[in-house]
């Protein structure tokens, strides 16, 4: 069966993200990263609890995150000062199994630099890496 359709006219960027895509889906078994439920991760007075997915200031304050925001935020967390590729980051948020694209990553960091950052126009903890990736740049530390 198909696996996946474009419409004309269609980017090559687009074309190249489906087809990583459909590649991802079958190069390996089909099931999400797993990650223990409890405990969690600090950073810069921020803390994230994993059993819970939730997401505290420096405040003390519960900032709500999205699904793929928290998954997002784990994977930088789990590979902290590492540069991840958009692939990287997608296996590691969203699994194999998952249907997204390259720019869904830029969007879902854009959006997570705006909750975490203190400006978000200048982001002191996700940095993105011309031509590689993004890198998570605080200390981390599991809690």
């Amino acid at each position: 069966g198909a696996d996946d359709y474009v419409t004309k006219p269609f980017s090559p960027r687009e074309l190249l993200a489906r087809i990583r895509t459909v590649l991802r889906r079958v190069a390996t078994p089909q099931t999400a990263v797993d990650h223990p439920a409890d405990g969690g991760y600090s950073f810069s007075g921020w803390e994230l609890r994993l059993g819970e997915r939730e997401l505290f200031s420096p405040d003390g304050v519960a900032v709500p995150i999205s699904t793929a925001e928290f998954h997002l935020l784990r994977a930088f967390l789990s590979h902290p000062k590492v540069v991840l590729t958009r692939d990287q980051l997608l296996d590691l948020a969203h699994g194999r199994t998952a249907n997204v694209f390259d720019r869904t990553i830029d969007n879902q960091v854009s959006r997570l630099r705006r909750k975490i950052e203190p400006d978000a126009k200048s982001p002191t903890l996700i940095k993105t890496v011309w031509g590689g990736g993004y890198t998570f740049v605080a200390d981390v530390k599991k809690v």
